[in-house]
Parts: structure tokens; sequence; C-alpha cells
């Protein structure tokens, strides 16, 4: 009996370094699979670095390109309030020295002039209006 006890002993012993034995293993393959893992980790860590970076060069481009068109607007808008005081400033001055009508007649002919829109017919054919006139017309246009 004393032998069976004996041996029970040495079963526990080997099956308790047994069990030690597996879980130095299990530990020895986690640290493997973390150890192999290191250059995934550490490429997705410099992935992320290089997209933060890239997003805020986007963030600053685009508040640099905010700010540019907010100021070009404002010294455009700054422009157009300038000629327009100009103009009024010069339009006062005008009436009160042509008067009402007079001014009104000078900007209607400085208005056609500056449209471009003729005010007499490029090709003025004259006579009784007979056929002979409407052809002639016709004929100058087109070779004009």
């Amino acid at each position: 009996m004393l032998t069976e006890r004996e041996i029970a002993k040495q079963e526990i012993a080997t099956f308790e370094q047994q069990k030690q034995a597996q879980l130095q293993r299990i530990e020895t393959e986690q640290a493997r699979g973390t150890a192999d893992m290191q250059a995934e980790l550490a490429k997705s860590k410099v992935g992320v670095n290089i997209r933060t970076n890239n997003a805020n060069a986007r963030k600053a481009e685009a508040e640099g390109e905010s700010f540019y068109i907010e100021q070009t607007g404002q010294a455009r808008g700054a422009e157009v309030r300038a000629v327009g005081l100009a103009k009024a400033e010069a339009f006062d001055a005008q009436v009160r020295a042509l008067g009402a009508n007079a001014t009104a007649l000078v900007n209607a002919v400085d208005s056609l002039s500056k449209s471009g829109t003729p005010i007499v017919p490029n090709i003025l054919v004259t006579g009784g209006g007979g056929t002979i006139e409407a052809l002639a017309a016709t004929l100058l246009k087109s070779l004009s």
C-alpha cells in the first residue's frame, strides 16, 4: 500500500508538472504571438500618425483657403462700396451742375455709347420703298 501511495504522489507531481508545462507553453505562445504582431502594430501606429498628419494638413489648408476667400471678399466689397459711393457723389455733383433732366440725358447717351448698340442702321437704303430698294438692302446686309 505504501508503494501505491508513493506512485499516486508521483503521478500527482507528474500531473502538476505537466500542468505547469502547459501553462508555460500557453504563455510562451502568447508572447510569441504578441512579438509576431509587433511589426504590424508598429505599421498600424505609423499609418494612424500619417493619416492624422494628412488630416491636420488638409484642415490647415482649408482654414487658409477660407481666410483667403473671406479677406478677398471683404476687399472686393470695400472696392464695390467705394466705387459706388464715388459714382453717387459724381452723380449728385452732376445733378447740381446740370440739373436732373440734363444729367439723365447725359447718362443715357453715355450708357448707349458703352453698350455697343448701334443707334442708326449700318446700311441705310432710301427710296420709294419698292422691291429694288429692299433687294439692295438685303444684298448690302449680306455683304457686310
